[in-house]
């Protein structure tokens, strides 16, 4: 049965009220988004970073972590924990280091060769996350920023030297498209406050390339 032109044009009246309510929604979440986050693509200006030694120490990958005897040279750079007379590496750290051949990690008696590709497959296969913090671990290196990436976590703490002293972050990789809840991200604000840090999100797209946006300020 036909709808008559009184019903017609209410229904397009209550089509055109709904089109006007969910762009409003949309440009309410744009506004609100804008005044917490600043956009930061340009924001770690690159800085002369170390050069590299090209001498590949040798590291035993023991689990998720990687032991480097001694590591001393490493340890200066900021890299891994020193416990003892041994340097514990993450395995960010470790694949970041054998890509730039400061390093050639081993396994078992045999000690066993493990390239970088297979390297990235272990750690991937025990952290969904792992490539993206790889991707963002080594931009913030390359920029000559020192970096630690926090296991069991998706952040990684970064500080950077100015003329008026240090700045220090906390930075959150994500994967472009993954959500994350505004109770969550809250945490992360409060987490990042307590340690003093500036809390910055690094969005990394399917190509491997990072958008950085600094947390302003939270809602609420």
């Amino acid at each position: 049965m036909g709808r008559s032109k009184c019903q017609d044009g209410h229904y397009r009246r209550e089509c055109g009220n709904v089109e006007r309510t969910v762009h409003s929604l949309r440009v309410f979440v744009r506004a609100t988004l804008k005044s917490f986050l600043t956009h930061m693509k340009a924001y770690f200006d690159p800085l002369d970073a170390s050069p590299m030694s090209h001498e590949a120490v040798e590291g035993v990958l023991e689990g998720k972590r990687v032991e480097v005897k001694g590591g001393g040279a490493l340890a200066e750079k900021g890299f891994g924990v020193q416990v003892s007379e041994s340097l514990w590496l993450t395995l960010v750290e470790a694949a970041y280091l054998v890509d730039k051949g400061e390093l050639r990690v081993v396994e078992g008696e045999e000690k066993r060769n493990i390239g970088f590709e297979d390297l990235v497959k272990r750690a991937s296969s025990m952290d969904n996350g792992f490539w993206q913090k790889l991707v963002v671990y080594t931009d913030l290196r390359d920029r000559g920023l020192r970096a630690q990436p926090l296991e069991g976590t998706s952040l990684i703490l970064a500080e950077k030297k100015i003329k008026e002293g240090e700045r220090r972050y906390m930075v959150l990789c994500l994967e472009e498209g993954v959500r994350i809840g505004f109770r969550e991200l809250e945490g992360y604000i409060r987490r990042a406050l307590e340690s003093r840090r500036d809390l910055v999100l690094a969005i990394v797209d399917k190509d491997g390339n990072i958008s950085y946006y600094k947390v302003e300020k939270s809602l609420g």
